[in-house]
């Protein structure tokens, strides 16, 4: 049996506390400022913590920013396991999950700080942030596959051609609210594009 540490489990909170500050201060400092822009001391003075705690958890600011793309697809991918975990059928979960990603994207910092990394990455990491969309558009042709199968979407075209178009319809008004107002009105803007999914997946409801 390994000896009892006194204040051990409380010294491995604060170590996962300290670590989630400093993550959710990269996302404040990310959302407002591209990777270049945005230097370490930023993110230690946005989190109250010194600059060598961000070594200790993290390394780098490559590391660090590494981190908040990964919390970022985390969250979404959390987003769409429960909305399949509900068993609506495919095209319902397709408009929910629609409407659930845009009220992420307008409140959750990291995510946001996500969106923002994704134009100013440094080679090395473009592709951890452009590959979240072809994992998207790939989730997105599965759900289109479970929709035909269970009646729910009666479109003939390619299931993969209509998750291309659904997610640029998507991406096009996800960038036109970064650029408006930092995507607080994505939400909206998705339910303004949700009629054109409507007839791109059940074409006879335009009848």
């Amino acid at each position: 049996m390994a000896p009892h540490v006194e204040g051990a489990g409380t010294k491995q909170q604060r170590g996962i506390e300290t670590r989630m500050a400093l993550l959710e201060a990269s996302g404040r400092v990310f959302s407002r400022l591209s990777y270049d822009q945005a230097k370490l001391k930023d993110i230690s003075d946005e989190a109250g913590a010194s600059q060598g705690s961000i070594y200790f958890h993290f390394g780098n600011k490559y590391d660090i920013a590494e981190a908040v793309l990964a919390v970022q697809q985390e969250r979404m991918r959390a987003a769409l396991d429960e909305e399949l975990a509900v068993g609506r059928n495919g095209y319902e979960t397709i408009v929910v999950m629609l409407r659930r990603l845009a009220d992420l994207m307008a409140t959750d910092r990291l995510v946001q700080a996500g969106l923002q990394l994704v134009d100013s990455l440094p080679e090395a990491l473009r592709d951890h942030g452009h590959n979240s969309y072809v994992t998207w558009q790939a989730n997105g042709a599965m759900l289109i596959e479970r929709g035909v199968a269970d009646g729910s979407i009666t479109s003939t075209e390619s299931p993969r051609l209509l998750a291309e178009v659904i997610n640029e319809l998507y991406v096009g008004a996800q960038m036109m609210a970064g650029m408006a107002d930092r995507w607080g009105s994505l939400p909206d803007r998705v339910d303004r594009f949700l009629p054109f999914v409507r007839l791109l997946l059940r074409p006879e409801s335009a009848r």
